[in-house]
C-alpha cells in the first residue's frame, strides 16, 4: 500500500477504515463546494438526480442528493481519476467501479444516522468501499461519524440496517472529525453512526461507494432498484423517520403537510 502510511495501514486492517489529512488542495475544495451547490439547486426541481428532504424545526430541508454522476462532468470525472482512484485499486487489489454516489447535507438541526453498517444497503455485490469527502467541517459538534471495532465479524445482527442492541452494548465508538481537503475511507462492513448536526453551519459530506471493478457495474442497477422500492414502500421507514436509504437508519424527520418548503 504505497500511497498509506504504516499507521493508516494499521488502521484499515484493524478497524476498516482510515483518513487522509489534507489530501485535496484549497482549490479543489473550493470547486468541490461549488459543485456540490450546483447539485443542491436541482433539488427544488427534484431532477436530475434524485434528492430527500426532512423536517427541521417544521421546515423542509434537504437531507441528501444522489444519482448526479450522469449529469455532472466534473463531479463524474474527481469520482473516477485521481488520488480516491489509485487509493481503491491498493484497497481492492485491483480497479474499482463506481456503485453509488451521495452529498448528505445535514443541515443545522439535521438528523444524524443510527448505528448500522452499509452493507445491507447495498444490495447486487457483498463487499464496498466508501470514500468519504468533507465539504464543511465533520466535528462532534456538528455530527461527524462515530466508528466502533467490529467490522472484521462481517455482518451483524440487525433490524432494517440498524444494528441490534444486543451488540451495542458492548461497543466502544470513536468519533472521526474530518475537515475539507481531507479524505476518510471506510470499508461497508464497518459499524459506524452520526449524531444530529449542532452547530450553526451545514455540514455537507460526499460519500462515494466502489466495487472491485472484477465484480461488474451494478450502479445504474441499483438506482433502479432504489427508485422502485421507495416508489413501493413510501419514504417513511417502520422507525417513524424518514428513509433516504434501503437501510431504515435515517434519523431525520419525515415531511408533512404541516412542514413549510424554504
Amino acid at each position: 500500500m504505497g500511497l498509506l502510511n504504516a499507521a493508516q495501514q494499521e488502521q484499515w486492517k484493524t478497524h476498516g477504515y482510515f483518513s487522509l489529512p489534507g489530501e485535496l488542495g484549497p482549490e479543489t475544495v473550493q470547486e468541490l463546494t461549488r459543485w456540490v451547490e450546483e447539485v443542491a439547486s436541482w433539488s427544488i426541481p427534484k431532477e436530475p438526480g434524485l434528492h430527500h428532504t426532512e423536517d427541521i424545526d417544521g421546515e423542509e430541508r434537504l437531507a441528501r442528493s444522489e444519482d448526479f454522476d450522469p449529469y455532472h462532468a466534473g463531479l463524474s470525472a474527481f469520482m473516477r481519476d485521481g488520488v480516491i482512484a489509485r487509493v481503491l485499486e491498493e484497497l481492492f487489489g485491483e480497479p474499482a467501479v463506481l456503485f453509488k454516489e451521495k452529498i448528505n447535507f445535514k443541515y443545522p438541526g439535521g438528523g444524524g444516522f443510527a448505528p448500522h453498517q452499509d452493507a445491507p444497503a447495498y444490495r447486487f455485490i457483498d463487499h464496498h468501499i466508501s470514500c468519504m469527502v468533507p465539504i464543511d467541517p465533520s466535528t462532534i459538534e456538528s455530527g461527524c461519524l462515530y466508528f466502533a471495532p467490529g467490522y472484521d465479524e462481517g455482518l451483524l445482527p440487525n433490524a432494517a440496517g440498524r444494528i441490534d442492541e444486543t451488540w451495542l452494548s458492548g461497543a466502544r465508538w470513536e468519533p472521526l472529525e474530518a475537515m475539507p481537503g481531507d479524505l476518510v475511507f471506510f470499508d461497508s462492513y464497518a459499524p459506524h453512526k452520526s449524531g444530529t448536526n449542532g452547530s450553526k453551519a451545514p455540514r455537507r459530506l460526499m460519500y462515494l461507494t466502489y466495487n472491485s471493478a472484477s465484480k461488474g457495474d451494478f450502479r445504474e442497477t441499483y438506482y433502479a432498484d432504489k427508485r422502485s422500492e421507495l416508489r413501493t414502500e413510501g419514504q417513511e421507514g417502520a422507525s417513524g423517520h424518514v428513509r433516504i436509504s434501503i437501510n431504515d437508519d435515517f434519523l431525520g424527520k419525515p415531511v408533512t403537510e404541516r412542514t413549510q418548503p424554504r
